[in-house]
């Protein structure tokens, strides 16, 4: 149905807040989205609310849009530290899709021998 030639397949964060957030999937140079996850942040985990596919898309297409959505998921899992990405069904039983290793990190400050200057 959507299938654009030459036209990969983008995800982005699009409406996110401190705990909730939505993940889009569209054509690079189409503006309307064709699939999208809803999640939110529940102590160490992530968690898929909600997700859709348009009807007329193709299980390549889903399969793709579901891939790009994975890795701003787990960029935004590592950002925030957090270890598991758990599904919600619709019959409230829960699954866990993946777990994420979470990365240590150490920010360096040195400001010895290094000049000061002031802006007046």
């Amino acid at each position: 149905m959507f299938t654009l030639p030459n036209s990969p397949i983008k995800a982005r964060l699009y409406l996110h807040g401190s705990n909730t957030g939505v993940v889009q999937a569209r054509y690079k140079n189409c503006e309307g989205a064709f699939c999208y996850i809803t999640y939110a942040v529940v102590g160490t985990d992530l968690v898929i609310t909600q997700f859709a596919v348009h009807s007329r898309a193709t299980t390549k297409e889903a399969q793709a849009a579901g891939d790009e959505i994975d890795v701003v998921l787990e960029k935004e899992a590592q950002m925030r530290g957090l270890r598991r990405l758990l599904l919600i069904h619709p019959d409230d039983t829960v699954e866990v899709v993946r777990e994420y290793e979470v990365q240590p990190f150490t920010i360096e400050f040195d400001a010895r021998n290094k000049p000061i200057a002031y802006l007046n």
